[in-house]
């Protein structure tokens, strides 16, 4: 079917629409570049960009930014995807590397699914929810470039004392299977970042992470979840204080040794 047969809504564009060239082509427009990023997409079926969300680049709305790519929201045949675009100046040539990780990851049952991958693009699951620092109904000034997000909770994803309890602890046990297979996301210390919340937390962005350093997914998401941040200040008007002593010292023991007992320590210490 020929994409000028498809009918798409008013802030859903054809990928060749003028309108996106500033964002196929961020920060600076290059011919090439756009051009291959448009047989990209077609190459992973991507008929259109959705534009929308809570970061506006040159005027237009979409779902995020950062230092490696942008990302919107985008439809690859009737299935609604999230598209991670290389930026012109990122600081590497390729997305291939984040995608193989974020392919780690998912076998390890964390991450949105990833749906596929070129030099400059990664699609995948689109995941309805907010970040995890708007869950927690924080002020998030400082924290509005979280992609795939929504501005608000609705009645069955509120903060409420259990729900933060499971969903710390369902986030720490995709740490420990992520430190279980040596991949280490290298964010997570900047929770507010790199978690959405929706039937469950989804960790997201894997551009910095590695399977070469020692692994600190554990200690660096457990001390931003319930030590150190805004993040951290959050859960702790929900939860309480937790006892930092006990929590450094588990922490501490599970730093040198990643077994599952003293992974249970840990959460012991935490919950």
């Amino acid at each position: 079917m020929s994409l000028h047969n498809i009918s798409f809504s008013d802030n859903e564009l054809d990928i060749r629409s003028p309108k996106l060239l500033s964002i196929i082509s961020y920060p600076r427009y290059s011919e090439p570049e756009y051009k291959d990023r448009i047989r990209e997409m077609e190459s992973l079926g991507i008929t259109s960009i959705i534009l929308g969300g809570r970061t506006i680049l040159n005027g237009t709305q979409i779902a995020g930014k950062g230092c490696v790519g942008i990302v919107v929201k985008s439809k690859a045949g009737s299935k609604v995807c999230a598209l991670k675009i290389r930026r012109i100046d990122a600081d590497r040539n390729t997305m291939e590397n984040e995608a193989r990780f974020h392919g780690m990851a998912n076998i390890a049952g964390v991450g949105p699914k990833l749906m596929g991958y070129t030099k400059n693009l990664i699609a995948m699951e689109f995941v309805r929810g907010p970040s995890i620092i708007d869950w927690l109904e924080v002020d998030n000034n400082n924290y509005n470039y979280n992609a795939w997000r929504s501005s608000s909770n609705n009645n069955n994803n509120k903060a409420t004392r259990s729900k933060v309890g499971n969903i710390s602890r369902a986030i720490l046990e995709q740490c420990f299977s992520l430190d279980t297979i040596g991949l280490d996301h290298g964010e997570l210390s900047r929770m507010a970042r790199h978690v959405i919340v929706s039937n469950r937390p989804y960790i997201i962005d894997f551009e910095s992470a590695s399977t070469t350093r020692k692994t600190s997914n554990v200690t660096a998401a457990a001390q931003s979840i319930f030590l150190y941040g805004t993040v951290a200040n959050g859960v702790k008007k929900v939860l309480g204080a937790v006892n930092r002593e006990k929590v450094i010292d588990a922490l501490r023991t599970y730093k040198q040794t990643h077994t599952r007992a003293n992974f249970d320590s840990v959460l012991n210490s935490l919950m």
